[in-house]
Order: structure tokens, then sequence, then C-alpha cells
């Protein structure tokens, strides 16, 4: 009975010497690919709003039909025109989102590695209700400002590693993004009468530096796991949004070539 336990034991141990040293040798220089998935936050700027202030231009109607009349955002030239400037009230946010990412990597020892790799930071959106102002000489519906943004686009990076053990290193990263954010904008008049404007769709790219940090486990032979924060650099205004920025929290899964 004790020669079979020990036998067992025995081996167990020359199982687990030849995993560690399988693990050890996927560590050495090669290609390796990776898909990662999170929690995604495009910080919004509130304080830029949306787009231009509103103005609300009314047809000069007397007298009212039931003391109201429809409102029209940016229209034609209009004759003798009523003018109420309009003023935010509300701001609101939804920033988060499941961003994701697939990469390719080379190792070029234990302590460097380089990465391309193709990030989908999700969708955020932020929406800013504006009402009339106290002293407007016609009383005018509120009106929702609104847009949605979503960041993709292919980032380069560079990886420090410091090895903890044959299976546990902790690294740092530094690249850069070249995002490319697809905003929607839209405005909804809070009116069954009211003449909507139709969403305007835009593209806007730029590149920004991005840091990250995180810690790797190898707990297979040529398979490892990261667990990693990025956060971006600010992505710059247009005449749409203010500026944003991106923070990452990820979990990632890679396979040695």
């Amino acid at each position: 009975m004790d020669r079979g336990i020990w036998g067992y034991a025995a081996a167990s141990a020359m199982f687990l010497v030849s995993l560690t040293g399988e693990i050890t040798e996927a560590a050495e220089p090669g290609f390796y690919v990776g898909a990662a998935g999170g929690r995604s936050e495009q910080r919004l700027d509130k304080g830029a709003g949306v787009g231009p202030l509103i103005i609300a231009t009314l047809p000069r109607l007397d007298p009212l039909p039931d003391g109201s009349v429809p409102i029209r955002l940016f229209p034609p030239i209009l004759v003798d025109p009523v003018v109420i400037p309009m003023q935010p009230t509300e701001v609101t946010a939804d920033q988060s989102d499941v961003g994701w990412n697939v990469a390719l990597g080379y190792r070029v020892n234990k302590y460097l590695a380089a990465e391309l790799s193709y990030v989908n930071a999700g969708e955020a959106s932020l929406a800013e209700r504006y009402s009339a102002v106290a002293d407007a000489p016609i009383s005018v519906p509120d009106v929702l400002s609104t847009y949605t943004v979503r960041s993709t686009g292919p980032a380069v990076s560079v990886l420090g590693s410091l090895p903890l053990s044959e299976q546990w290193q902790v690294f740092l990263r530094g690249g850069v993004f070249f995002a490319k954010q697809e905003v929607e904008t839209r405005m909804i008049v809070d009116s069954p009468t009211a003449i909507n404007r139709r969403p305007i769709e835009r593209d806007y790219s730029d590149e920004v530096f991005s840091i990250g940090a995180g810690i790797e486990w190898a707990f297979l032979p040529r398979w490892a796991a990261r667990l990693e924060y990025q956060r971006s650099d600010d992505l710059q205004s247009n005449d749409i949004m203010g500026e944003s920025r991106l923070d990452q929290a990820t979990l990632s899964v890679l396979f040695g070539l």
C-alpha cells in the first residue's frame, strides 16, 4: 500500500516538473494571439454638452391656436420669426459598456513583447435637456439633445514584464490607440406636434497614447491569462462632443503559436 502511494506521489511530482518546464518554454521568444473582454468606460465631458446651444425659432402666428404652436429646430428662413433662447437644465450620461479586443503579439524575451491589436471600446451616450428661458414670450416644449459615440480602432504597444515565478509575471504597457469615433446625434422635442430633426452621423479620428498595467498567469503549456487595466489620453473634442477618455479593465486569454 505504502509503495503504491509513494509511487503515485513520485509520478505526480514528475508530471508537475514536466508541466513547469513546458510552461517555462511557453515564455520563450515567439508569436502569440490573444482575446480580451471586460468593462469599458468612456469618460465624457458633461460640461461640454451636445453640440451648439439650442434656439427655438417659431413662425409668428397671431392669435396662437390653443395658446401654442409647433416648435421647429433650425428651420429654413422664416418671415418675422419668434426666437426663443433655450437653456440646459439636465445632463445625464451612460459611460459604461462591454469592451473587447483581439491581439497578435511577439515575445522578444521574458522581459519584452510587442502587440498589434484591434480595440472595440463599446458605446457611450450623453443626453442634455433644454427648456425655454423663464421670460420666454411663448410656452414651448422641452428639447432633448443627445449623442451616442462608439470608439474602435487598431492599437500598437510595447510590454515590459517582470517575472515573479515560472508562472506569474507583472507587466506595464505603453502604446498608441488609433481611434475612430462614430458619433450619432439627434434632437427630440417633447411634443407630438413637433418637427424633429433626423439623426446626424459623423466620424472623427484621433491618435492618443495609452498606458496599462496587469498581471499574467501561465496556467497551461502555451496558455496564459491576463488581468489588466488600461487608460488612454484624452481624445480631442469636435463640433458635437467634448473631450473623452477611455478606461478599460479586461480579462484576456493568450495562446502561444
